[in-house]
């Protein structure tokens, strides 16, 4: 028995076209964003997905709002799917963060170092864990959309042992999507 999840990262916003670290502050989408959300929807029209889940950041909402009107499908919420929590860099520009002594143990590595008043990739990685853990074990056998953020993104898959040595930006374009499927049997996430 087996859950398929199609995971996508949010449309560029605003802040992501001036490379200003989001986390759990928001920005509209871009028209670009937009277009990556129509083209996130025209990528699973034939996937049968059964619903969306999205993050309840205003980004996320927004995609999956325009991914529900081309797959006519119920859109949820889960507050537990939100990004990480950047603290005191949330709302900064890159440029003025990289030179961070924590900046690549921050955003490459998979620590329980966390940014000051923020959350460590770690922790960040086991609630996204747990949220789509709850969510599989609901919706057993069916196809679920999931959009949500990069580098929640990037934490999840760390946790699950998927290392890489990049960050979330370079990682996960807007718009993009990463298949993985719930073994019911094995209890295991698992890339497709």
């Amino acid at each position: 028995m087996k859950t398929t999840l199609y995971i996508a990262r949010h449309g560029e916003t605003q802040w992501n076209q001036v490379q200003r670290f989001q986390g759990q502050l928001d920005s509209n989408l871009t028209e670009l964003g937009e277009k990556q959300s129509v083209q996130i929807a025209q990528q699973l029209l034939d996937k049968n997905i059964d619903i969306i889940f999205s993050s309840d950041l205003g980004r996320a909402k927004h995609s999956a709002e325009i991914c529900q009107g081309l797959l006519n499908v119920k859109v949820k919420l889960d507050k537990n799917l939100t990004e990480r929590h950047l603290g005191h860099w949330q709302g900064e520009k890159i440029e003025n963060l990289s030179h961070d002594n924590n900046y690549n143990e921050l955003l490459y590595k998979f620590t329980e170092l966390a940014p000051k008043g923020g959350e460590s990739a770690v922790t960040c990685g086991q609630r996204i864990y747990n949220a789509l853990k709850e969510i599989v074990k609901v919706y057993t056998t069916q196809n679920i959309l999931v959009i949500f953020h990069g580098e929640a993104l990037r934490c999840f898959l760390a946790f699950l042992g998927e290392f890489s040595n990049q960050n979330a930006y370079d990682l996960f374009k807007n718009g993009c999507i990463t298949n993985l499927t719930y073994d019911h049997n094995t209890e295991a996430f698992k890339l497709s």
